[in-house]
């Protein structure tokens, strides 16, 4: 089936009902948001005036862009290889059509339906059972997230003995370091959990016919196990993808940093300790990728190196997320009447997950 195909076949679905709470809870969220940013604007102020009393350098920011773009694509590439060992009929043009509308959806449209469940919904159109298709972007996320993680590591191990730039003790970045160690092997281990099926074995829902959240889950949990423990090189494959795209991003930062602040002595190794810290903050669900948090928090990481500004690196790299963005809305407008009929499958399959149990579990026979 082809990726247009597939797409129109989505256009079935009647589009589900809003809910007012949802939509408070999405206003609240986006005034959340832009409360947290004014509030770091307002404590950078005097950086940020420094910054527009002088000319940037704009072939750093193009660079950034690229750099970016390239980090975007290495995680649609992750996703695909995972999706291959399910469906070895998913396309490239498939996954970087979805890639480029998820993140649209991720990034940009605060309170629609995830970018995630947009694939999932597209992989089920391809007669993909709900949970093998959910189970393929759990491990993506678990991956991406890993990833981070890793990357952290491995620059806490050659930053262990670090000084700031100025040359005093960098205080508190053992106690990171640390942090940053427990959470890979926090995430080795899960994944060492998933695969063994520790969630199958002693977590009573498991044992249940699959009704309710938890059982969903673990029911997601065992199919990701039985689908990927036998093809650990693609999980590795996906592993070592995800740390390339986080270090392209970290590059991508440091070059944000110097563009807004020339003089800036921050090294790129400690960029590498920072930075995915940093950007591991996008991940907590607050609209527009956690805007206003990511740069508190990077503010006050960066900080402890040195950083001139953390906050303002944060929205150098986020012209660099919202440039390559324009990408993905011009995606999502070329495809605009298929997608509107992907996103009503999307709010199916979120209302079923939400309900605790899929109400197609099985492949439809194929059309």
């Amino acid at each position: 089936m082809s990726t247009v195909e597939t797409l129109e076949s989505a256009a079935e679905p009647p589009k589900p009902k809003r809910s007012h709470v949802g939509l408070v809870v999405n206003v609240g969220l986006i005034l959340l948001a832009f409360g947290l940013l004014g509030w770091v604007l307002n404590q950078n102020r005097d950086k940020i005036l420094e910054v527009v009393s002088r000319k940037l350098d704009l072939r750093l920011l193009l660079a950034g862009v690229l750099i970016f773009q390239t980090s975007l694509i290495l995680t649609y590439l992750r996703w695909y290889a995972l999706v291959r060992v399910i469906e070895p009929r998913f396309t490239l043009r498939s996954t970087l059509l979805l890639g480029f509308i998820g993140y649209v959806f991720n990034l940009v449209i605060p309170g629609a339906v995830g970018g995630d469940l947009i694939k999932a919904a597209y992989l089920v159109r391809m007669r993909i059972r709900k949970t093998q298709a959910v189970a393929s972007m759990v491990i993506d996320r678990i991956l991406g997230l890993l990833g981070l993680f890793v990357l952290a590591s491995i620059a806490g191990a050659f930053a262990w003995n670090m000084t700031t730039s100025t040359g005093a003790p960098a205080p508190g970045v053992h106690r990171l370091i640390l942090a940053v160690w427990l959470a890979a092997a926090a995430g080795v281990l899960l994944l060492a959990a998933i695969f063994g099926q520790l969630f199958t074995r002693f977590l009573p829902a498991s044992k249940q016919p699959g009704h309710g959240r938890l059982a969903l889950i673990v029911s997601e949990l065992k199919t990701m196990s039985t689908t990927y423990r036998t093809r650990l090189d693609v999980v590795f494959l996906g592993l070592a993808l995800s740390v390339a795209g986080h270090a392209l991003n970290v590059f991508a930062f440091y070059l944000m940093g110097k563009m807004l602040f020339p003089e800036m002595i921050t090294t790129l190794g400690e960029h590498f300790l920072m930075g995915p810290l940093t950007l591991f903050t996008m991940a907590v669900p607050l609209p527009f990728g956690a805007l206003g948090l990511s740069e508190g928090v990077g503010d006050q990481l960066f900080g402890l190196v040195g950083h001139p500004s953390g906050a303002l690196a944060m929205m150098g790299f986020r012209v660099l997320m919202y440039s390559c963005g324009l990408i993905g809305a011009c995606v999502y407008l070329a495809n605009l009447k298929e997608v509107r009929g992907l996103t009503a499958s999307a709010h199916d399959l979120e209302h079923e997950m939400i309900e605790g149990e899929f109400d197609d579990d099985e492949p439809a026979p194929a059309a």
